[in-house]
């Protein structure tokens, strides 16, 4: 008897809304976010970010720069490349939760988590998970995962367990051939994106779908100093190739952490009440961003450390993006393989369905920035030792393709990151 294969599907949504207006939403207020979760004083916070293994962050960082760099060599020239590093390494450890063999050895060493095992992945996810959900005044940040698998379908209570206790994720047993499931989904995907990506699936699951594992992250913020419209005014963008776009630029002066090397300018930008930030690193005369990118990924930690702080003005696009992602051959090309083969893949600690494996991994991105703005981080630490502070004021005019990330002050983790060479 021939049995069908089954095939896990792994879909990733990041909403980030840069911008508290274009919805017609009005910016969140302090009191609208207290009531989202629970606040936790700084010294709370600091005692539950104390729980979270030191390298869960490092890896979901390095992951999320090393898979960057693989989607920016297959990118459309002069496109821009957006990701959530927390949506896909988050969604990734779920299903590595439920693998085994050379499949887990396979995506621990891809995750960067192959020394710190499946507990502590566990405990560090529900960490993050608890200090995420209390981002500060200003500013709503969200994250929310589900199991979706096929009636009939033999899943582990153990797998269960970890999904709903460790991810806070719902479980749910379906019939991928009826019509309303796809609608299901994607209500899903748009409710706790807050309408921001509609859905991800176009069209039913193929018939040998066993099981979609689904992660969504939707940030909504105001910046802590709004820039003024009317300092808005369009300006020449220059793209990769030279030539140049018309884009409205926003501008402000003021105090900002900034950091001057001979290749780069950096800045971060606070929202809500400082708890995240937006860091932007614009390449200098005479390097490209693929120089910069180079930099930053030999050493992240010199722009993840705290910059020292000076007076000067920021000229910032305002801009629109989106992106969607088929992620499979990204992750075989970083060393995930045997979860894509039918004839290796190892999820037994999920099922003991033959054989189950991923058949694509998904992942969506939306990105809008504007005057009203959106993110938080704190800013505690000198900075790093070497970097020689600005002399006098400076000017930061981001008029042709840089790095960004969004970040969380306290633990560092990079929650979305991306290079924008065309805001246009």
């Amino acid at each position: 008897m021939v049995r069908k294969k089954g095939s896990l599907l792994l879909m990733l949504c990041a909403s980030l809304l840069l911008t508290s207006s274009c919805d017609g939403r009005q910016p969140i207020s302090p009191e609208s976010s207290k009531k989202q979760a629970q606040v936790l004083s700084l010294a709370e916070r600091q005692q539950v970010a104390e729980k979270l293994h030191p390298d869960m962050v490092r890896a979901q960082n390095r992951f999320g720069l090393r898979l960057h760099e693989e989607l920016a060599k297959t990118a459309k020239p002069g496109g821009n490349t957006l990701l959530s590093p927390y949506s896909i390494f988050t969604a990734l450890a779920l299903a590595y939760q439920g693998s085994g063999g050379n499949t887990a050895e396979e995506m621990a060493r891809m995750l960067g988590i192959e020394t710190i095992g499946k507990e502590q992945a566990n405990a560090s996810v529900r960490t993050l998970y608890t200090l995420l959900g209390d981002a500060g005044s200003g500013v709503r940040l969200n994250s929310a995962n589900s199991v979706w698998y096929s009636r009939g379908m033999e899943i582990k209570d153990s797998f269960i367990l970890t999904a709903k206790d460790s991810y806070h994720a719902d479980v749910q047993a379906v019939d991928f051939t009826e019509k309303g499931t796809v609608k299901k989904i994607n209500d899903w995907v748009s409710r706790h994106t807050r309408g921001k990506i509609p859905g991800v699936l176009d069209q039913a699951p193929t018939p040998d779908t066993l099981a979609i594992l689904l992660n969504t992250v939707y940030f909504n913020g105001a910046w802590q100093s709004p820039f003024d419209p009317k300092d808005t005014q369009d300006g020449k963008f220059t793209l990769g190739d030279q030539t140049t776009k018309q884009v409205p630029m926003m501008r402000r002066s003021g105090m900002f952490e900034y950091k001057q090397t001979p290749e780069a300018q950096a800045i971060r930008l606070p929202y809500g009440d400082g708890r995240l930030n937006m860091l932007i690193v614009l390449p200098a005369g005479g390097h490209s961003l693929a120089d910069v990118m180079n930099t930053i990924r030999k050493a992240p930690s010199i722009w993840q450390a705290r910059f020292d702080h000076a007076s000067g003005e920021i000229r910032l696009p305002r801009f629109k993006a989106e992106s969607s992602l088929e992620l499979r051959e990204a992750l075989i090309a970083l060393g995930m393989k045997q979860a894509f083969d039918p004839a290796a893949a190892d999820f037994t600690a999920m099922s003991g369905a033959k054989p189950l494996f991923v058949s694509s991994v998904l992942h969506k991105m939306v990105l809008d920035v504007n005057e009203e703005g959106t993110e938080a981080a704190a800013v505690t630490e000198m900075a790093m030792a070497g970097s020689a502070p600005p002399a006098g004021r400076f000017e930061m005019n981001v008029d042709h393709p840089f790095f960004f990330c969004i970040e969380d002050g306290q633990t560092g983790l990079w929650l979305f990151m991306g290079t924008v060479e065309n805001p246009a």
